[in-house]
């Protein structure tokens, strides 16, 4: 029997479309959950009180956007612009030593000499990195420490879905690699670094999964944040949530954005018609999900992977648009809901307005991917209880690149916002079987969803939704 037929699953796939935007993923790993900040869309928040000074401060003037990426993709070129990533299999990975030298192995992860995890890697006798042996290295790979430059290693291991990225990297004398600094990521949890630790990154972000590539640009869809730069001596000596490392180029001014601000496109820009489908994709993520200042460097720099599937004009079109049609975006709505950590990118459901309990979404697993059993449990929020309403059950199959809905005969491929309801109900407290002994090996990183509401688009526009498996 198929993994399809096994599954219920009817009828085949038309398209990528989805309930909730498909998470973004990279060779079958989705990166970070659906409801990671990355990942939420941030176009109704309100404007920041201090958006028109953060905007000045990075110039006073007109400052155009810049697109950090090149086409080439030959480490030796003159033109080999971008930041590259490698992606490993469990099986295959070299384990490579490193040696901070002068950096902060204090805020920074390592492996043992058995590969477990250490962090901070400290008191280890001889720290490990999965690197490749030959390894894409942004700048090409340098073998004089007094050309300095960032020269990230950015390693995503496939199998188990764990980033790993160092900063500063170069080749040390008789093997491994130099480095300043290094963190390992978790691509199924939305914990951040500790507080006060940098990552790679100055912002303590991971760089990946910020970065803009090809081919989510030639999709025409790109759902997730992006990252990009200003000049240090701009940003404030403070972060925000959810950066979590300073600098200390600039000073405490309020007028001075502080790191891991997070900025979006104007809702009222209109992205031209003539511009291509990378160029639009680009622009219109800016506006969903916005950037966030990531690492001092150059104004208005927004960091991509070098490739040849980038088109020459996709750069000249980005780059015509003025940082002017940006403005900063105040997360504190999100940091107030119920549920809130700041040790975690999780954005929680919105309380509706009730100030009563929100609602809960979670999974109860037994079994591996061979042999699944999954069953959802909602706790409507207090506002919504005693309520007629409908549940709703999506998975996201990533090797289908599309969402399937649960009914009460089986699984449905979902068609636009066509999403027929798992059941009718008097709302409250739900438990829902999903799947019994399934095996979902081989259809990649599935993601499921369990959500509520009088109907398909109340449970859309109140949030009323949340991701079930994998459990967070």
């Amino acid at each position: 029997m198929s993994r399809l037929t096994s599954l219920g699953f009817v009828g085949a796939a038309c398209c990528a479309v989805s309930v909730v935007a498909a998470p973004p993923s990279i060779s079958g790993c989705q990166i970070f959950p659906a409801d990671h900040i990355f990942n939420t869309r941030i176009d109704s928040l309100p404007v920041h009180p201090h958006s028109v000074d953060f905007i000045t401060r990075i110039n006073s003037a007109t400052r155009k956007l810049h697109l950090d990426l090149g086409m080439s993709e030959d480490m030796k070129s003159s033109e080999y612009y971008g930041i590259p990533y490698n992606v490993v299999s469990g099986g295959a990975i070299t384990w490579q030593p490193v040696f901070y030298t002068d950096g902060w192995p204090d805020e920074s992860d390592c492996a043992k000499a058995d590969h477990s995890f250490a962090s901070p890697c400290v008191n280890v006798a001889q720290p490990l990195i999965p690197i490749p042996a030959s390894p894409l290295v942004e700048g090409g790979i340098e073998t004089n420490p007094a050309n300095y430059g960032d020269h990230h290693i950015l390693t995503l291991n496939k199998d188990s879905c764990v980033l790993w990225e160092t900063y500063h990297s170069y080749p040390h004398i008789g093997g491994g690699w130099d480095i300043l600094s290094s963190a390992r990521f978790d691509l199924k949890s939305n914990a951040l670094r500790p507080a006060g630790w940098t990552s790679s990154d100055a912002a303590g972000f991971p760089i990946l999964p910020l970065l803009l590539r090809a081919d989510e640009a030639s999709s025409g869809e790109i759902n997730h944040a992006l990252r990009f730069t200003i000049q240090s001596s701009k940003i404030r000596n403070s972060y925000t949530w959810p950066a979590t490392h300073l600098t200390n180029n600039g000073d405490n001014a309020e007028t001075r954005p502080p790191m891991g601000q997070l900025f979006r496109l104007k809702a009222d820009y209109v992205i031209p018609s003539t511009f291509n489908t990378q160029s639009k994709a680009i622009l219109t993520a800016l506006k969903r999900y916005g950037m966030y200042i990531a690492d001092g460097g150059s104004d208005m720099y927004i960091q991509g992977e070098p490739s040849a599937k980038w088109e020459e004009v996709t750069i000249s079109q980005v780059q015509s648009v003025p940082h002017t049609a940006f403005e900063a975006v105040d997360l504190s709505p999100v940091q107030r809901r119920t549920g809130f950590d700041v040790n975690s990118a999780r954005v929680p459901p919105e309380d509706n307005g009730t100030g009563g309990t929100a609602a809960s979404f979670n999974g109860k697993v037994a079994g591996s991917s061979s042999s699944l059993t999954l069953d959802a449990h909602i706790d409507v929020a207090a506002a919504d209880k005693g309520g007629n309403g409908q549940l709703f059950v999506a998975a996201w199959v990533p090797v289908l690149r599309n969402f399937y809905a649960l009914t009460s005969t089986g699984w449905r491929p979902v068609n636009g916002l066509e999403v027929p309801a798992h059941s009718s109900v008097l709302l409250g407290s739900h438990d829902i079987p999903i799947l019994q002994g399934v095996n979902i090996a081989g259809l990649g990183d599935v993601v499921v969803y369990a959500g509520y509401g009088a109907n398909v688009q109340d449970m859309l526009n109140g949030k009323r939704y949340g991701q079930v498996y994998p459990p967070r």
